[in-house]
C-alpha cells in the first residue's frame, strides 16, 4: 500500500493553500481530514515556488519537535524541508504505515518536492520504521538510521533497493553491536552504506553527527555531477572528515580514527590523491595499540552477548510468570555488573552501560500498550527491575 501512495503523490500536482514561516519549528500542523499532526521546519533559504529536498523524520515517542531539533543544522546547510509526525511511534508497523501514507499525501499536495532528494530518518524504533518504508517503497534517496538498524520482519530488510544508508550510533548505545553487524550485512550486498560512530549512549543523535551523515549522503546523491566538476562543498566535507580523523588519532581514539580514515578512502578516492591518508590508515591498522584495542573490544562484545542473553531470557520468563519473580536473583546479577564496572577496561565500562540500558529498554517497552498487554503484576515487575537498574528514576 505504501508504494502505491508514495508513487502517486510524487507525481501529484502541488497546490499551496498555506504559507509557513521559515527558520522556525512549527509544531502540530493538522493533516487534512484527520486528527493527526506533524512538526515542520522550513530552512531560511526555502522558496515555495522551487522544488526542495525533504527529510521525513520518525521519533519513537511521536514527539515531532524533538525529532526535528537534531536536523536543523543539516536543513540549513542543504536546504531540506524537515517533517516529523506527532503520531508515528514505537508500535505496530501497519498503523505507522497508514499514518505515514496520510502524511506523505498531505506533504506532496502542499509542497514542491525534489523527487530525487527524498530522505528518511529516525531514532531507535523510528529508525527501523524509516528503513522499512525505504525498503517497501524503494523510492527514497537515502536513509539515516540513528541508534537502530532494521525491523525484524524479513520484508523490511534491504536487499536490492537503490537507496544509500548511513548508520549513526553511539559507542555506548545498546544497539552498537547491531549497527556494526548492519554495516557488514550491507557491505556484503554491495549496498551503498557507511557507519558513523561517536561517543554517546542510546539517545537522539547530536546535530553535528546528523550533518556528517548528510554530508556523505549528498555526495552519493550527486556523484555523477561531482565527477564532472569538483565542488567547493566536496572539498569542505573532505577536509571536515579529515580533521575528525586526525583529532581522533591525536587523542588516541583509534576506532574513530580508523573509521573516519576508511570513509575518506572509500568516499573521496576518485577526487583526491590519498596516499598520505592510506599510510595513516595502514599505520594505525597494523599498530600494537590498535590490535590490543580490537582484542579488548572483542572480549567486551563476547561478554555482552553472554550477559544480554542471560538477563533478557530471565526478564521475559519473569514477565510471562511474575509470580516466580525472584528479586534476590536480580540484585545478585546486577551486583556482579557493578563489580565488573570497577575494572579499568574502558570497553567493559561501555559494554555494561549498553547492557543496563538494554534491560531497561525492554522492561520499559513492556509498559507500552501498543506493544504489550500487561497486567498489574507484570507492570509492578517491570517497575521494580527498572528501579534496580536506575535507582534515581521515579
Amino acid at each position: 500500500m505504501i508504494k502505491t501512495v508514495l508513487v502517486f503523490f510524487i507525481c501529484a500536482t502541488t497546490t499551496f493553500g498555506q504559507t509557513y514561516e521559515t527558520g522556525k519549528i512549527i509544531d502540530s500542523i493538522l493533516v487534512s481530514g484527520t486528527n493527526e499532526t506533524f512538526a515542520l521546519y522550513l530552512p531560511t533559504s526555502f522558496e515555495s515556488n522551487l522544488e526542495s529536498p525533504i527529510v521525513f523524520i520518525f521519533d519513537p515517542g511521536a514527539e515531532g519537535k524533538r525529532g526535528i531539533n537534531q536536523f536543523i543544522q543539516a536543513s540549513e546547510t542543504y536546504g531540506y524541508i524537515l517533517v516529523c509526525s506527532n503520531n508515528t511511534r514505537n508500535g505496530p508497523y501497519d498503523r505507522n504505515f497508514e499514518i505515514t501514507n496520510r502524511l506523505f499525501e498531505f506533504i506532496y499536495a502542499n509542497f514542491k518536492i525534489k523527487q530525487n532528494e527524498v530522505y528518511l530518518s529516525g531514532f531507535s524504533g523510528g529508525s527501523r520504521l524509516a528503513s522499512a518504508i525505504a525498503v517497501l517503497t524503494d523510492q527514497v534517496t537515502g536513509v539515516v538510521g540513528c541508534g537502530a538498524g532494521f525491523s525484524l520482519e524479513q520484508s523490511h530488510i534491504p536487499t536490492t533497493q537503490n537507496f544509500s544508508y548511513v548508520g549513526v550510533c553511539g559507542n555506548r548505545d545498546m544497539n552498537y553491536q547491531e549497527m556494526i553487524r548492519t554495516k557488514g550485512y550491507l557491505q556484503k550486498l554491495g549496498f551503498k552504506n557507511t557507519l558513523i560512530t561517536y561517543n554517546g549512549n542510546h539517545s537522539w543523535t547530536p546535530p553535528e553527527q546528523i550533518l556528517r551523515a548528510f554530508d556523505w549522503l549528498e555526495i552519493q546523491a550527486h556523484l555523477n555531477d561531482i565527477k564532472k566538476k569538483e565542488t567547493r562543498e566536496l572539498y569542505r566535507n573532505y577536509k571536515k572528515e579529515y580533521h575528525v580523523a586526525l583529532k581522533a588519532e591525536q587523542e588516541n581514539d583509534l576506532l574513530f580514527a580508523i573509521e573516519s580514515y576508511e570513509r575518506i578512502l572509500t568516499t573521496y578516492n576518485s577526487f583526491y590523491e590519498l596516499d598520505s591518508i592510506a599510510d595513516k590508515f595502514r599505520k594505525i591498522n597494523t599498530s600494537k595499540a590498535y590490535k590490543s584495542l580490537l582484542k579488548s573490544v572483542s572480549r567486551a562484545f563476547k561478554k555482552e552477548e553472554e550477559l544480554t542473553k542471560m538477563l533478557t531470557t530471565r526478564l521475559f520468563d519473569n514477565y510471562k510468570d511474575p509470580n516466580n519473580f525472584n528479586i534476590s536473583w536480580w540484585k545478585k546479577e546486577l551486583g556482579k555488573l557493578q563489580k565488573l564496572d570497577k575494572k579499568e577496561d574502558p570497553e567493559i565500562k561501555k559494554m555494561l552501560e549498553r547492557i543496563r540500558f538494554q534491560i531497561f529498554a525492554i522492561a520499559y517497552s513492556m509498559n507500552n500498550p501498543n506493544l504489550y498487554q500487561s497486567n498489574e503484576k507484570q507492570k509492578a515487575l517491570t517497575h521494580r527491575i527498572i528501579k534496580l537498574i536506575y535507582p534515581q528514576m521515579n
